[in-house]
């Protein structure tokens, strides 16, 4: 995909978009609203209180109509291709569960940073940053429009992550974390990160570190070239 189109309302879109929208609206009519965001909102402390919807309800919120406005614009701009890709199913899992993976994240913080376990978190925002971070690892040569330029999707990834470290510096850092775990959700989720690669890793480097341990002698395989052996040497048992 190396062109820029403007992609269909999916049904996992349309669903998610509207709920986001109503519970939005409803969270803003009088005190029956102001009891519902403080329900459906993220605040890390109450999970000890095993409140554990609230890392899944807390996308839905968004008052501020211009913020509201924008992420129902970048859920359908970036989910829409997403879903396109992936299927409704795959797209509505990785939705909950990134955000909720943010959440966690942003709760195991809060555990020594009181500050952060008391904070209010609402939005999609952290979903978004996982939805960013997915479209540049799935559709990396694909082009968008940001303020009118196009940008390869490859560069979402450093411009997100740059754009929230800059947020966190000047603006304080609690309210953004789950932005900023959203991102390492998406990457994760969206296959830029394997755990069978790591769990493979982390194997090799101890088997490496127990043979090393025992005095072995490394030689390398005769008759190999050394520009085709990396890590592959052969040790003698």
């Amino acid at each position: 995909m190396g062109g820029f189109g403007v992609p269909p309302l999916t049904r996992g879109v349309k669903f998610l978009g509207i709920a986001t929208l109503i519970i939005s609206i409803a969270s803003r009519l009088g005190a029956s609203g102001e009891d519902l965001a403080g329900r459906l909102a993220f605040v890390p402390e109450l999970l000890k209180h095993l409140w554990l919807w609230q890392p899944l309800t807390y996308t839905f919120l968004n008052p501020e109509p211009f913020g509201l406005l924008i992420s129902l614009a970048m859920l359908w701009m970036l989910g829409g291709s997403l879903e396109q890709r992936w299927g409704i199913r795959r797209f509505v899992t990785f939705y909950f569960l990134s955000g909720a993976l943010a959440a966690l994240a942003t709760f195991v913080v809060g555990l020594v940073a009181p500050s952060v376990a008391r904070h209010p978190y609402l939005g999609n925002w952290a979903v978004l940053s996982a939805l960013v971070a997915a479209f540049a690892v799935q559709l990396p040569d694909a082009q968008i429009f940001m303020y009118f330029m196009p940008v390869q999707a490859r560069w979402l990834l450093p411009i997100s992550a740059g754009t929230t470290l800059l947020f966190m510096l000047m603006s304080g850092w609690q309210p953004y974390l789950p932005a900023l775990f959203g991102l390492g959700a998406g990457i994760l989720l969206a296959g830029g990160i394997s755990p069978g690669h790591f769990w493979l890793r982390a194997r090799v480097w101890w088997i490496d570190r127990r043979l090393r341990r025992s005095k072995l002698r490394v030689v390398r395989d005769i008759g190999t070239d050394d520009k085709q052996v990396r890590g592959s040497d052969k040790y003698l048992h």
